[in-house]
Parts: C-alpha cells; sequence; structure tokens
C-alpha cells in the first residue's frame, strides 16, 4: 500500500483512521488544576486588608445543627471550614472561609468572603479536580452569590443558575456556599 493516497476514497480512509486513534487524546482532556492558595483568594475576595486572623471554629453540635437548618443541607462528612477575620488595621471588615465539597466524584476547594453583615463578596475556586464542570470557574457564574446574605438566597436552581454538562459541580458549590452563609451568619452574631 503506498503512503501516499491515490484516490479520494484512500484519504478520506487514513483520515477517518487518523481521528479514531486521535479520540483518546482528544477525551482524555482535563480541566483538572490548583488555580490559587488561600492567601491569594483573601487579596481578592477582601482587597482592602491588610491582614487576616485566622480563627479557630469548634464546630460543636448545636453549630453544626444551626447550618444544617439554616442551609438546609447535609453536613458532608470531614466538614471543618478554615475561618479568617479580614481586618483593616482594628477595624473587621469580614471573613474568608475556605471549604471543599465534592464535585461528582473528585474535591473542589473554594474560598467565600463575607461582609461584616454576612453578605457574600465572591467566591473563587482554588483548586478543581474533575476532568468535566470546570464551568465552576467562571465569573459570571461566580457573580451570582454575589451581595446574597444567608442560605435562603443562594438556592440552586433558583437563585443560582445551573450550567449544563456541570450539574453536580454547580450543586455542590452553592450547597457547600449555602453552608458558608450560614456560617458566616453565626459569626455575625457571634461578633
Amino acid at each position: 500500500m503506498s503512503l501516499h493516497p491515490t484516490n479520494r476514497r484512500q484519504m478520506l480512509q487514513r483520515l477517518g483512521a487518523a481521528s479514531i486513534a486521535a479520540t483518546p487524546l482528544l477525551s482524555s482532556v482535563s480541566y483538572a488544576g490548583v488555580f490559587m492558595d488561600e492567601a491569594q483568594a483573601q487579596k481578592i475576595l477582601h482587597p482592602h486588608a491588610d491582614g487576616f486572623v485566622m480563627l479557630q471554629m469548634a464546630l460543636d453540635d448545636s453549630k453544626l445543627n444551626a447550618i444544617t437548618k439554616q442551609s438546609e443541607t447535609r453536613i458532608p462528612r470531614g466538614f471543618a471550614p478554615r475561618v479568617w477575620r479580614a481586618k483593616q488595621g482594628d477595624q473587621v471588615l469580614g471573613w474568608v472561609i475556605a471549604d471543599r465539597v465534592i464535585g461528582k466524584y473528585d474535591l473542589i476547594d473554594y474560598a467565600a468572603g463575607f461582609d461584616v453583615q454576612g453578605a457574600a463578596l465572591g467566591m473563587e475556586i482554588l483548586a478543581y479536580r474533575e476532568s468535566h464542570g470546570a464551568e465552576v470557574r467562571q465569573t459570571a457564574w461566580r457573580k451570582q452569590f454575589v451581595g446574597k446574605k444567608g442560605p435562603m438566597q443562594m438556592r440552586f436552581a433558583d437563585d443560582i443558575r445551573n450550567i449544563s454538562g456541570a450539574t453536580l459541580s454547580c450543586q455542590h458549590v452553592t450547597e457547600g456556599m449555602q453552608r458558608l452563609s450560614a456560617l458566616a451568619t453565626l459569626l455575625v452574631m457571634g461578633s
């Protein structure tokens, strides 16, 4: 068989074989990656802060029950958000809370900023490990959380829209944001 196609049929057969051979390469494209660390997210979420103080949060049963009740979500096993108070001098600006949720199969690390009234200032995806659904990193999708105060303003498919092809990531990040918003409400009440 000649290396050069002698007719149109041979050329199309070779192109078809080449595209079939390349299919595994195309389907293995991954959206996974680490995009920023917690310190970088803190600066984005509270750009006027000149310091962040990590708070030791003891999430006892009463706090977990309050978060569950407010957010109307199940607390996942291993729920251990990290909380920082954002400050400018002696003035408290709010909080940055980092957590992780399961996308479809793998973890999504994210951080959210809240002001002193508990309203969401924004949300950043820190690390995404799934092969699909990375659309949750899109600015337009993440901006839906800005200004929302309390978990009942962050209902999936009502207040926060879904992205086709990223349904589980959207739903689980939204539920995570509802839990963090409930935690921010507890922080507001305790400050």
